[in-house]
């Protein structure tokens, strides 16, 4: 069995804690840098970041042992996000709840919003309303990675969602006149879609604290996941 079989095996014991990790494997997105029976660390390429399941403190010590450098990671427990956080001098270890859509069935189409693919002619108005980072260089590459969406009304942009370089579903935003009106749902439905078409399951990760997005995935039927995960980065 090769190295990524392996961790996947591992990994599968349980899939909802896990699948931000199972899911880059499936999709041929990440290679494994060290792997035991006791945890798995893997690099995901387009995302630049590790990957950290590990059963101990211990567990994580050994497999991080040949990585002399990681600005970026995630990490399964919070004992191994803030050990890495304190090895790799990482300014936070910011807790999620991780979501996933299990079900098999497209979403049917939303009424009175058009879901159509968003290009550089969107950067200002992403740009300026998606707040979780700041980075312009991220937002353009996001774009013309051709992974965003935009909901349209009249021709009139009322909110985005994009997937995330590691694979996740994220960058959901809805421009301020137009929220409460069923344009996140409708922006979620449409990116979970696309995902299924594909043969991947959705994936999302909620930061601590953001009941609307928590409430927004249980309307729409996702699992969470009962145990958090944690993003080590600055």
């Amino acid at each position: 069995m090769d190295s990524l079989r392996q961790a996947q095996s591992y990994l599968e014991r349980d899939p909802l804690r896990y699948m931000d990790m199972l899911e880059p494997i499936r999709r041929g997105m990440v290679e494994v840098t060290a792997l035991r029976e006791d945890g798995v660390l893997l690099y995901n390429l387009p995302g630049e970041l590790y990957m950290l399941a590990a059963d101990s403190v211990e567990s994580a010590q050994a497999l991080c042992a040949g990585v002399e450098k990681m600005e970026l990671a995630v990490a399964h427990s919070r004992e191994t996000g803030e050990y890495l956080q304190k090895r790799y001098g990482i300014a936070r270890c910011q807790g999620c709840t991780q979501a996933a859509y299990l079900g098999k069935e497209p979403f049917p189409a939303a009424q009175g919003v058009e879901i159509r693919p968003l290009g550089q002619e969107a950067f200002s108005v992403v740009f300026a309303n998606y707040h979780s980072f700041s980075d312009p260089k991220y937002i353009r590459e996001r774009l013309d990675a051709g992974v965003m969406r935009g909901a349209f009304a009249q021709g009139q942009l009322l909110g985005f969602i994009g997937m995330h370089s590691e694979g996740s579903v994220g960058m959901l935003e809805v421009l301020p006149p137009y929220r409460r009106r069923g344009v996140a749902l409708a922006l979620m439905a449409a990116m979970a879609n696309h995902c299924l078409e594909r043969g991947w399951v959705p994936f999302s990760q909620i930061f601590d604290g953001n009941t609307a997005s928590l409430e927004l995935h249980r309307r729409l039927g996702w699992t969470l996941c009962p145990e958090k995960l944690y993003w080590v980065m600055d």
